[in-house]
């Protein structure tokens, strides 16, 4: 069993043979000269050796003296690194917590994030899904992701900076493609998939050359875009899906896109972080690879339609 020895002592003694001299020591460790004098002197009692020579004015180290000044130096730069990385971990292993869109948290950040934690392993997230729009300020993240027009949320606490746009695409599955969808528009029996949150068709029909058949008088109502490509994946109907979070299943042959148009949109997903707060560097390294993972995506996405005859207006 380890025997216990007075840390206090240690240090007094430590500190004294580094500085060979007890003012200087006791200046250290904030305390008075006889205190520092007496820990040393218990420590020599309980090892029953003599550390110090105290037959000169001048501090000299006896040879079992100096043998445990080493010993402890050693000891304390040990200490101090192992201190050093414990904190370190410690403010890594806080990570960073982020307030996320629900559709762009499940459809889109949570099959890319895997890729940020293999290439950052020190690094962990937190992703919290929520409504478009509630920030919940009262509660701490690091970052929050929603969307909407550029500057709608930005105020006196927070920084937006914009992460992409994204295409509006009307889609469906290629059986229901087949069934309900002509190259002149669409039937009668047409059954509509509507995000209340976000509902682009009239834009898509005004910048296009088919006839609006007043879909927002009939057709499915969901709160959540992915609710609505579930919907269409299912063969319930046509939707119109956020290019950034349906591009999946277009590529999987899930969804189709029956016209060959697309709208660049208005709004923005945005990112928002505490003004006047500084970034720390995990937060820094987020950010940056968020950006760029986003930018190559983009690019992806634009580069697909293209490829497949797509046209993409711009409404703006």
């Amino acid at each position: 069993m380890r025997k216990r020895r007075s840390l206090t002592a240690l240090r007094a003694f430590e500190a004294v043979a580094r500085n060979r001299s007890f003012t200087l020591a006791a200046e250290e460790l904030i305390v008075t000269r006889p205190a520092v004098s007496k820990q040393i002197k218990l420590l020599e009692n309980e090892l029953s050796c003599t550390l110090i020579d105290r037959s000169s004015n001048n501090i000299q180290l006896t040879p079992i003296g100096i043998e445990l000044y080493v010993g402890l130096q050693q000891a304390f730069d040990l200490i101090s690194a192992t201190m050093e990385r414990v904190s370190n971990q410690a403010r890594v292993s806080q990570g960073i917590k982020i307030l996320v869109e629900r559709d762009f948290a499940s459809s889109w950040l949570a099959t890319q994030i895997g890729q940020f934690l293999l290439q950052y392993p020190g690094i962990s997230v937190e992703i919290t899904a929520e409504k478009n729009g509630h920030f919940r300020m009262q509660e701490d993240f690091d970052f929050r992701i929603f969307y909407g027009p550029q500057g709608t949320y930005q105020n006196d606490s927070l920084q937006e900076k914009k992460l992409c746009h994204w295409i509006d695409l009307p889609l469906c599955s290629p059986e229901y493609a087949r069934t309900h969808i002509t190259s002149q528009g669409f039937s009668e029996n047409t059954h509509f998939l509507l995000d209340k949150n976000y509902n682009p068709w009239d834009d898509w029909f005004k910048y296009t050359e088919y006839e609006n058949p007043g879909i927002t008088d009939f057709g499915t109502v969901f709160n959540e875009t992915t609710l609505c490509l579930s919907a269409a994946i299912a063969g319930g109907g046509i939707t119109i899906g956020d290019s950034f979070l349906a591009l999946s299943a277009i590529q999987a042959a899930d969804l189709v896109m029956p016209y060959r148009y697309g709208l660049k949109s208005v709004e923005t997903y945005s990112i928002y972080h505490q003004k006047d707060v500084k970034h720390s560097t995990e937060e820094d390294i987020f950010e940056n690879w968020l950006f760029s993972t986003i930018s190559i995506y983009q690019n992806k996405v634009d580069q697909y339609l293209l490829k497949n005859g797509i046209t993409i207006i711009d409404r703006s």
